[in-house]
């Protein structure tokens, strides 16, 4: 709309004003602007001439509702012209510091179409799409920024994690090279290429890169990054003893015990960062069996807690009928995780699927284990177990979904109850079926 006066405003009216009150108004001040009374005024003309025309316009339904829908439309691009693409930056990042993820992404496309040299813009926006799961638009504004400068590191890094979430392994790997190449500091690329490697049994390239890792983690002052990375160092080193060729029955046990150690040892010390180290440090087979370990550990104290606490209520229930409901969870929780993998088309294993499963299924079996010695115990020490017990189950399946089956934030934070609501009722279910 080419006019962008406020008739409204000149007729001195609301914007819902009715037609009687616009009449009335313009009566009104044609009467006070009328050039016969202001003879040799031209203002007071040019006065009278807006009031005809703005009175030509809302008195007339139709002309009324186009000017009302142009003079909107011209307000907001106005709005948008005011501000700079910096004033949509700053909001964007207010947003993303209060997790509103996708509003943060409008305003930093608003920035971005405000100046589409705004590589800083590129790179936030970038880092918000792979938080809301968005790989595909991470990798888009990698290479948008990529092309306006290329030598971004970070970059390079947020393209790693987008195409390693993708499957692109040995193309993530390259990324990461490229990042570490520009900022031979960055701790963070030598982790997460370590990963990678480990991915593609490159074990000796995974373990060089955690140690440049954990020293870069030591020498910048973070903690939790440096403890992670030796976590998974000591997990690496630990495996690989056990992985030279051999067939004999007790070695390969053994092995599989001192993985699911070293395994549980992470989780219980950080049930929402050890989860990935632990799984990230097996092979698919070392995986696989750990993942069957921990479920038959959840499914041995589940039937113990029963045979030692609450055997009064199973009187008719078989030891196998037992073992089977048991499973349920474990069985449940499995193919949850796969099934969620893909509704959201994202990358992963069924071998993590299981590890999932079964590594947040310890802490519940555990718990009822332990429930057999209430009656010695003070009431509220099974009540304040539970919580911690809750508590670590949440967080192990929540890490899980978001950094082994690769869920965005939003989706894991929904899927989670999901989880643990079906997998309960599944497990009811096939209780409720054997006592019949």
């Amino acid at each position: 709309m080419k006019d962008s006066r406020d008739y409204y405003k000149i007729l001195k009216v609301s914007r819902n004003a009715s037609t009687e009150e616009i009449k009335e108004a313009y009566r009104r001040l044609a009467r006070e602007y009328h050039p016969d009374l202001h003879p040799g005024n031209p203002s007071a003309a040019e006065r009278f001439k807006e009031i005809c025309q703005a009175y030509e316009v809302l008195s007339d339904s139709v002309q009324r509702t186009e000017y009302d829908q142009g003079f909107e439309s011209m307000k907001t691009k106005e709005r948008k012209r005011q501000k700079s693409p910096q004033d949509f930056y700053v909001r964007a990042v207010a947003k993303t510091l209060d997790k509103d993820y996708q509003g943060a992404v409008e305003d930093y496309t608003q920035a971005i179409e405000l100046n589409p040299l705004f590589v800083e813009a590129y790179l936030k926006r970038a880092t918000t799409r792979y938080k809301l799961g968005d790989d595909r638009g991470t990798l888009k504004d990698c290479s948008q920024a990529l092309q306006i400068n290329p030598n971004l590191a970070q970059a390079y890094y947020y393209q790693g994690r987008a195409r390693y979430r993708l499957g692109y392994t040995q193309a993530a790997i390259e990324a990461y090279t490229q990042a570490i190449r520009l900022e031979p500091d960055d701790a963070q690329s030598y982790y997460q290429r370590s990963v990678a490697s480990h991915d593609l049994k490159e074990l000796p390239l995974a373990i060089a890169d955690l140690k440049t890792a954990a020293a870069l983690f030591s020498e910048q002052g973070d903690r939790n990054g440096y403890q992670l990375a030796k976590d998974t160092l000591k997990m690496l080193t630990k495996t690989k003893k056990f992985r030279k060729p051999g067939k004999h029955t007790i070695g390969a046990t053994l092995a599989v015990f001192s993985n699911a150690l070293f395994a549980f040892k992470s989780i219980v010390m950080n049930p929402a960062g050890g989860l990935l180290p632990a799984f990230a440090s097996l092979d698919k087979s070392q995986a696989f069996a750990v993942a069957i370990l921990f479920g038959a550990i959840a499914n041995f104290s589940f039937v113990t807690g029963i045979y030692i606490g609450w055997r009064d209520l199973f009187n008719e229930v078989s030891i196998y009928k037992l073992m089977l409901v048991a499973a349920a969870p474990f069985f449940s929780l499995s193919m949850i995780s796969v099934i969620t993998r893909g509704i959201f088309r994202r990358p992963g294993r069924f071998i993590g699927d299981i590890f999932l499963a079964g590594a947040s299924l310890l802490p519940l079996s555990f718990l009822l284990l332990f429930s057999t010695l209430a009656n010695i115990l003070p009431n509220y020490t099974l009540a304040i177990l539970s919580v911690f017990v809750t508590c670590y189950t949440i967080l192990i399946l929540y890490s899980g979904c978001t950094q082994i089956s690769n869920l965005p934030e939003k989706a894991a934070a929904l899927i989670v109850p999901v989880m643990l609501i079906v997998s309960g009722w599944f497990s009811y279910f096939v209780l409720t079926a054997i006592q019949f």
